[in-house]
């Protein structure tokens, strides 16, 4: 795991800001398609400043993993402290869900 102290400003503050949002966020609000477009949201800042966002769902826990795109290093990864009231099966994701554009 990359140290965050020696990241650019603005991966630290990207990653920051996702923490916090999940730190005050209670995850069991959401059904599957509005996380998939809250994690396509969340994913395409990510983007602008290097960094991509992945998440798995294992016991209904949302696990997230930020890593950089250029070198695919692991940046930060933590798991949210609410959980879902869906399975992972129920969000299934592919590379053409963010190829689309955001509307």
């Amino acid at each position: 795991m990359i140290q965050m102290h020696s990241r650019p400003k603005e991966q630290r503050e990207a990653v920051r800001n996702l923490v916090h949002l999940v730190l005050i966020r209670d995850m069991g609000t959401f059904n599957p398609e509005r996380f998939k477009d809250w994690i396509k949201d969340i994913d395409a800042r990510f983007r602008k400043v290097g960094l991509t966002l992945s998440f798995e769902i294992r016991s209904r826990t949302v696990h997230f993993t930020i890593k950089e795109i250029r070198s695919g290093r692991t940046a930060f990864n933590f798991s949210a402290s609410t959980r879902v009231q869906f399975d992972d099966r129920d969000v299934v994701m592919s590379v053409e869900d963010f190829a689309k554009p955001m509307r």
